[in-house]
């Protein structure tokens, strides 16, 4: 069977504004040769400096063998730099010559060998370019070895006997064409015989390839032959009409057993690549929902478990570097031998294949195939192919090389987001820290300032000031003092919140009571705005941190007061929410509002925004630690237009708790 027709694109993809190859180079489908092509192309455009791709003709006759070559020799084209195209096309040479003369190359490299060794008539590929001529140099690559005329036994295709399958198709197909002759013999004339045999032949095509096609011909040419023409039971001919009639039946059938035959494996091999696409396509699928190491290891490991049907094994170094350790294995009772194990630390070292079916350590049970990507060992990848009852067919064996080539561009992927990660981690607690060194700065050096200034003057004027200028120095002393210490608190609740050192320890209270408490402690801060409450009394009791509600509601109405009018209304209206499970506080101000793309980052830390609400006026951190502390009740908290649209409302909910609950959370 045939291996599947080639994709139009392969392996590498053009930007946007792809860059115009200065060199190509021909691949023919021949690991050896493609691969010294390709090593020399290499050389030569980093010796130039150009750009480079590497080109191959698809007549859709490649069998697995070569598609295996192939997927090998486009793997070394990506890891040395250069591109690869997919051309579909019957003459390689004019496919060749026409997309050279598109690119606008400069160079193409092609190499000296004939396209196969038996058929001498074929021109060499390039002669044949030459003949079409072109506006660009044309390189001949001569093999590092002379290639023989023969190949090595091994690479002849050996001819096998028939299965089973073939043999009952050939048989059954021919004893009923004979059967039909016989019983039409007296009906149709000798010429008309001669379609039923090839009837046979086509149906033999059909059911089993062109092999049997081909023993069908014979078969029905000899049979045709010694039962239906004169004299009878017998391979002589005496008639003309009759011999050619023979002669043209062979051909015809040998012909139209070829073409059904070829249609055949063109068939199979669709519904192969098929097959094929949809595995890649879960397999990419399930990849790409992958969002750390450990899942993509694990969808690698369970594909290729259930499609070999064989014990998949991953490794990879352990948390000290000191060697490799198994992570994870289908069937997870799977255990490595010593000499399986120093085998996977071989290819961990060399990148390369070892095991089964390589040319390090054959005689073990398993393969190990490292997982490289970027210069970088991601991982060992173990196979135990020895459990098998038949060897890796190259439909199999290729089908491994581009699911490992996935599953290691997925773990590359994962690892580069995770350092991603990482880095953006580092510059937000740069950032941070930085926020919080000009928010300590700045917020604590104004208070300290006031104090020291209204201390000094006390001290040093003590004699020339009235009892009331005394009374208003140690009034502000008392009011930056309290201004300091809700800086300070602020600052220990994020660092309690950011590290899980937040502790609740709730108890029933009242709302009221609550706000009470917060309005108090703001104390002479709200003399020039006016306080108006509403609904809090009556309210079910809430089953919270008291001093870490109270302190949530002191950062939402310090905030509104400060962004206040002089004589300016703060509203403090509390009520059952909307789905009667929990309670509503809202407060409002008067002050300039909250523009709608900042609503939602008002509550991170450290943003002041510039304008509204959130300007010069505080350190950022008020509202981030208002969310954290209701976030931490199961509560939330949203900044919502003021009444009218005028000012900024702040909405905080927070969840009714009934007493089994808060019994068992005690408990």
């Amino acid at each position: 069977m045939s291996a599947p027709p080639l994709p139009q694109e392969a392996l590498s993809l053009d930007p946007v504004k792809p860059v115009r190859p200065q060199l190509l180079v021909a691949l023919g489908g021949r690991s050896e040769e493609d691969a010294a092509l390709v090593r020399a192309a290499h050389r030569h455009a980093q010796r130039e400096g150009v750009a480079w791709r590497a080109v191959h003709v698809d007549n859709g006759r490649a069998g697995p063998r070569q598609r295996l070559a192939l997927d090998q020799t486009l793997a070394l084209v990506s890891r040395l730099g250069g591109e690869v195209r997919i051309l579909q096309g019957a003459g390689r040479a004019r496919e060749l010559h026409e997309y050279a003369l598109e690119q606008g190359v400069a160079t193409l490299m092609v190499g000296r060998t004939r396209p196969s060794g038996w058929r001498f008539w074929r021109r060499p590929l390039a002669e044949r370019l030459l003949h079409h001529g072109g506006a660009y140099d044309l390189v001949v690559v001569a093999e590092a070895r002379p290639r023989p005329r023969f190949r090595h036994a091994h690479h002849l295709r050996r001819w096998q006997p028939l299965g089973w399958r073939e043999a009952w198709v050939v048989a059954g197909c021919f004893l009923v064409a004979v059967a039909m002759a016989w019983a039409l013999e007296f009906w149709l004339e000798l010429a008309n015989l001669s379609l039923i045999f090839l009837a046979a032949v086509l149906a033999s095509a059909a059911l089993a390839g062109t092999r049997a096609a081909m023993i069908s011909a014979v078969l029905g040419f000899l049979a045709f032959n010694f039962l239906f023409t004169r004299p009878r039971f017998s391979l002589a001919m005496v008639e003309r009409e009759q011999l050619l009639t023979v002669i043209f039946f062979l051909l015809v059938a040998v012909v139209v057993g070829q073409l059904a035959g070829s249609a055949r494996q063109r068939l199979m091999a669709l519904r192969s690549s098929r097959e094929q696409t949809h595995r890649l396509l879960t397999f990419s699928r399930a990849l790409s929902v992958a969002t750390d190491r450990e899942q993509v290891r694990d969808a690698g490991v369970t594909t290729l478990e259930r499609w070999l049907g064989v014990p998949v094994a991953f490794l990879d170094e352990d948390e000290a570097g000191a060697g490799l350790s198994l992570r994870c294995a289908l069937p997870a009772n799977v255990r490595l031998s010593p000499a399986e194990e120093a085998a996977a630390a071989w290819s961990w070292q060399h990148r390369k294949p070892s095991g089964t079916g390589t040319a390090t350590q054959s005689g073990l049970r398993w393969r190990f195939i490292p997982l490289v990507e970027q210069e970088r060992v991601l991982g060992v990848l173990g196979l135990e192919l020895a459990v098998r009852e038949r060897p890796l067919g190259p439909d199999q064996e290729t089908m491994i090389v581009t699911l490992t080539r996935q599953l290691g561009m997925a773990l590359e992927r994962t690892r580069l987001v995770a350092e991603l990660g990482t880095s953006r981690l580092s510059e937000e607690n740069e950032r941070l820290r930085s926020a919080l060194l000009s928010s300590v700065s700045h917020d604590l050096r104004t208070p300290l300032a006031s104090i020291i200034g209204s201390a000094s003057s006390l001290r040093e004027l003590e004699p020339q000031l009235s009892r009331d200028d005394r009374h208003e120095l140690l009034d502000g002393i008392l009011a930056e003092s309290e201004r300091l210490n809700r800086y300070i608190q602020n600052l220990l609740d994020m660092t309690r919140l950011g590290h899980g050192g937040l502790k609740l320890e709730q108890d029933w209270v009242s709302l009221d009571d609550l706000i009470t408490a917060a309005l108090k402690r703001l104390g002479a801060s709200l003399e020039g705005v006016r306080v108006e409450r509403e609904g809090a009394a009556g309210l079910p009791l809430l089953y919270v941190h008291p001093a870490l509600i109270e302190q949530a509601l002191v950062n939402v109405i310090d905030n509104a007061v400060r962004f206040s009018p002089p004589g300016g209304k703060v509203g403090i209206v509390a009520g059952l929410d909307a789905t009667q499970c929990g309670l509503e506080i809202r407060i409002t101000d008067e002050g300039p509002g909250i523009p709608p793309a900042q609503r939602e980052a008002v509550f991170d830390m450290f943003f002041t925004g510039g304008e509204g609400d959130r300007g010069r006026h505080g350190s950022g951190l008020g509202l981030a630690i208002c969310r954290g502390m209701l976030g931490a009740h199961g509560g939330s908290v949203e900044a919502l237009p003021g009444p009218d649209g005028r000012g900024t409302a702040i909405v905080m909910r927070l969840p009714l708790a009934n007493p089994e609950e808060a019994a068992a959370d005690d408990d």
